[in-house]
Parts: C-alpha cells; sequence; structure tokens
C-alpha cells in the first residue's frame, strides 16, 4: 500500500497518479459500459478521491463504492429521460388521436411535425393549444405508454439513491472511529483544478 501524499498538477486530475498501482489493481475495470465516457468515470472518483483523501484500503472501498453506485444512479436518470424520448411520437400520436375524432392521418402527421423543427413544433404547440392542452400532456401520455417501465426505473434510482445514502453514512461513522494520526494518500491542496469542460 502508498503511504505517501502522491502530487500532480494538472487541469484535471490523472487518476492513474491519484489511486496507488495495488488498489487500481484490487479494483479492476469500472462499471462503465461500452458506450459511456470513461474519462467521466474517472473525473468522478478523482474528484472523491480529493474530497474524501482515503487513508487505507477500506476507505479507498468506501470510494469506490460511493463513485460505483453514483455511476449507476446517473445511468438510471438517463434511461429515465431516455425512456421519455424514445416514447414521445407515440404519446403524441395518442394525443391527437384521441382530440381528432379519430384522424389517425392527421394525428400522425402531427407527431411526426414534432421533429422537423421549431416551426413546426410551434404548429403542434398551437394545435394542442386549441383543446386547451400544453405539451405537459404529451409527458402524462408517455407515462401512460412506459409507466411500467418508468416505475421500475425510479424504483431502482430510490434504492440506489439509498445505497449511495447508506456507504456515506457508513463511511462518516468508520471515520469517527478510525484514529485521526492516519495519514491521506492525497494531499488535495497539492493538486490544481480546474471545472470539467468535458
Amino acid at each position: 500500500m502508498s503511504d505517501g501524499s502522491i502530487t500532480c498538477v494538472e487541469t484535471r486530475p490523472n487518476l492513474a497518479r491519484l489511486v496507488p498501482a495495488d488498489i487500481a489493481e484490487i479494483f479492476g475495470d469500472p462499471p462503465v459500459l461500452s458506450f459511456e465516457d470513461r474519462q467521466a468515470y474517472d473525473h468522478l472518483i478523482a474528484q472523491l478521491v480529493l474530497e474524501w483523501k482515503p487513508r487505507n484500503i477500506t476507505e479507498w472501498m468506501f470510494v469506490r463504492d460511493i463513485a460505483d453506485i453514483s455511476w449507476e444512479i446517473f445511468r438510471h436518470r438517463r434511461a429515465i429521460t431516455n425512456v421519455f424520448a424514445i416514447s414521445f411520437k407515440q404519446a403524441l400520436e395518442r394525443v391527437f388521436y384521441n382530440e381528432l375524432d379519430d384522424d389517425y392521418g392527421r394525428a400522425k402527421y402531427l407527431a411526426c411535425a414534432w421533429f422537423e423543427g421549431p416551426q413546426e413544433q410551434q404548429e403542434v404547440k398551437s394545435e394542442l393549444a386549441k383543446y386547451g392542452l400544453s405539451p405537459e400532456v404529451i409527458v402524462a401520455q408517455c407515462y401512460s405508454i412506459k409507466g411500467g417501465q418508468l416505475d421500475k426505473l425510479h424504483r431502482l434510482l430510490a434504492l440506489a439513491e439509498a445505497r449511495r445514502t447508506a456507504v456515506t453514512r457508513n463511511f462518516n461513522e468508520y471515520r469517527a472511529m478510525s484514529p485521526l494520526s492516519e495519514k491521506p494518500v492525497v494531499d488535495s491542496e497539492e493538486i490544481a483544478l480546474v471545472p470539467n469542460s468535458a
């Protein structure tokens, strides 16, 4: 285990310099899917290392757990957004089909028009307004169409947030019982950071 401070001065923290090689070897690859941004994950865990300054393998495990669960939370939130995105056109079709006296052709046209550009979106909004509706009705219809999927994702999100809260609480309790003499592996004052621009 490394027992000295690790120093790097650069615009983004270099994860390889922040995480000792023996710790990185134990942890292995992070839970980043092939289409996700590995650099974003590395930046997340680097920021957590700077915040918590882990002092031993147990604290490193806490940091890794917080990073991994946070990454999972971000994924759940993106999934929820994407469920709305993939059901948006179908929801819009249903709204107009219900309001336009079963005129499926007109409903389909208006649903497709939304994706053509700002002028067409304004036309769709105006059509909705004729029936006293706002675009928020489309969100409501998305819930109607994908309610089961959204409910499952919201439950997964709530569970992940509860797990992260528990890990953070346990980390704080562990710290409270640990000797204060242990030296952090990373000295955050020696690392210059700028906001993430990626």
